[in-house]
């Protein structure tokens, strides 16, 4: 039942309660009226003294009209004595109707006001169940979003620690993107001074080739043509060495074109190891080359020597034919050698403009690498600051669906004292209707157990003699065809004095109509009814109330003193 229902029901459970217990209220304040007023009522008399009722039939007309007081009793009481001795009597049991009436009242009083407490905790029960249910939707709610600000931290900050791994590949990467640029800026570089010094070595063998050339022309023929031919051998084969040692630095030259291009192959593959590998070799065969250059410099100045000794031999030679023709030899190697040194010295200037080449690409290779580590290296910020974001928001959650869980617990522990309460509450509002079931169990007993009324009944100026009418209580009696129930008191004679009578207010709890009956509604169509004192045909609404109409007669302190006479001149009240 949602909350608006169970309010809703509890409100009409306690209109309800209030319907039935607001009777028995009133009959708590009557029947002590009762208490103060049973002597009045003990002590009225047929006198032609009238007090006002609220009968509008019932005039005073010429008669007197007093207010009864308690003075009025005591002053009845001492000028009749005989006649007080009977109104105490009959207080007595006014007094004991009273008694009843006010046990009744104050239990049902009091289980008014258990049942309200119990309908009040039920209300409270009811609200702590709705709070806690709520609570409890909170902290399921909380920790939901917790979880899933946990879950997506935990992605978070996996694509941090990827994206960091990925900056570190790459910041490697350049590096040695940039390591290998040096290395082949370096192999550049030496590529030059290769070519720089074989150009230098084609010049001076040009040089030299030309120098022969002229000696070729002026040689002549001489008588130290063997001497002539022996320094020609000897400068033949020192020439032999030197382009022997040019062989080799030719043959270490092409390593080096051979090594970068396996370097170049190698990092195109990111095969980083092999690279390296082959640039170290390409730099040792440089360096090779070098000492071979130097050697083929230092073999070449003593062939050079060499040949310069020849031709001085051949010059000197007594056949000039002879000496023309070693000469022109001579010259001719030389051109051949200065050739050859021009061709090497062509084949390093191309080898240095690959190196640079390579050198140039190896630094735009390692430039944009470095932007790509870069690149890397501030999406790893970015993630990192991500994550951390993420971590302090699913803490933050944490700590919110803690406190929810805190809060719903409170108030489930509230709901339960609640409950508890209401339950409690309950029991006791249990046991107060039980006594006020009992009371009126016992009113009932009292009116199925009850006997006639005893005498005439006096309805205004209407004098019925009484059968059919039960009697209650001293105060009270019941019609038993119509169900009426009347208030009033038994006279000195013995008639019952009806002073007023019940009926059914507009909420449908019993209320004084607060004047005489109609003899019609009281009695019905007759005067006389089929006598019997049981209670099977009375309403429900007349049990446990039956000593509210005397309550009420005698808390007004007013009594109708009315005489009346009958066919033989005697006054009856």
């Amino acid at each position: 039942m949602k909350k608006a229902e169970r309010l809703s029901a509890m409100s009409e459970k306690s209109i309800a309660h209030s319907r039935r217990v607001r009777s028995a209220a009133a009959g708590a304040v009557l029947a002590l009226g009762l208490a103060v007023g049973g002597t009045g009522i003990a002590s009225a008399e047929p006198e032609t003294v009238c007090t006002p009722s609220a009968d509008p039939l019932v005039t005073c007309g010429e008669e007197e009209v007093v207010p009864t007081t308690d003075a009025d009793a005591a002053t009845s009481t001492e000028t009749a004595p005989e006649k007080a001795e009977a109104g105490a009597a009959e207080a007595g049991t006014a007094g004991t109707a009273g008694t009843d009436a006010a046990a009744l009242a104050e239990a049902e009083a009091k289980a008014k006001a258990a049942a309200d407490a119990a309908a009040k905790a039920a209300e409270a029960a009811a609200t702590a169940g709705v709070d806690s249910s709520e609570a409890t939707d909170t902290s399921v709610k909380a920790t939901e979003a917790m979880t899933q600000a946990s879950v997506e931290a935990t992605k978070a900050a996996v694509e941090s620690t990827q994206a960091k791994a990925e900056a570190g590949a790459a910041e490697q990467s350049a590096k040695e993107a940039e390591e290998a640029a040096k290395v082949a800026a370096s192999a550049a570089a030496d590529a030059k001074e290769v070519a720089k010094t074989a150009q230098a070595e084609a010049d001076a063998a040009a040089a030299k080739a030309a120098e022969l050339e002229e000696a070729a022309k002026a040689a002549g023929s001489g008588a130290k043509t063997e001497e002539a031919a022996k320094a020609r051998a000897e400068a033949d084969a020192l020439q032999a060495k030197a382009d022997d040692a040019k062989a080799a630095a030719d043959a270490n030259a092409k390593l080096v074109d051979d090594k970068n291009k396996e370097a170049e192959e190698a990092l195109k593959n990111w095969d980083f190891a092999k690279a390296f590998a082959a640039k170290a070799e390409a730099l040792a065969a440089a360096w090779n080359a070098k000492q071979l250059a130097v050697t083929v410099r230092e073999t070449q100045k003593v062939a050079t020597a060499a040949e310069t000794t020849a031709k001085a031999a051949e010059s000197a030679a007594a056949t000039e034919v002879e000496a023309a023709t070693a000469a022109r030899k001579a010259a001719d190697e030389a051109a051949a050698t200065a050739a050859s040194a021009q061709k090497d010295a062509d084949a390093a200037a191309k080898a240095a403009q690959t190196a640079q080449a390579e050198a140039d690409a190896a630094g735009e290779s390692a430039t944009d690498k470095r932007a790509i580590a870069d690149e890397k290296a501030a999406e790893a910020a970015k993630k990192a600051e991500a994550a951390e974001a993420a971590s302090k928001k699913a803490q933050d959650l944490y700590l919110a669906a803690e406190d929810a869980k805190a809060a719903a617990d409170a108030a489930a522990a509230k709901a339960k004292e609640a409950q508890a309460a209401a339950a409690a509450a309950k029991a006791e509002a249990d046991a107060a209707q039980k006594i006020v079931d009992e009371l009126k169990a016992k009113g009932e007993k009292e009116i199925d157990n009850g006997t006639g009324v005893g005498g005439e009944v006096i309805i205004g100026e209407h004098t019925d003699d009484g059968s059919g009418v039960t009697k209650v209580d001293e105060t009270t009696a019941v019609v038993n065809k119509t169900g009426v129930k009347l208030v009033g008191y038994y006279n000195n004679k013995g008639a019952f004095d009806v002073v007023d009578y019940y009926v059914t207010d507009a909420d449908g709890d019993p209320a004084l109509a607060g004047s005489l009956p109609p003899v019609e509604l009281a009695l019905g169509d007759t005067a006389s009814s089929t006598s019997g004192s049981s209670s099977s045909n009375l309403p429900a609404v007349l049990i446990g109330v039956g000593v509210v109409g005397a309550a009420a007669a005698a808390a007004t302190t007013v009594v109708v003193r009315r005489k009346r006479h009958d066919g033989t001149g005697n006054t009856s009240a």
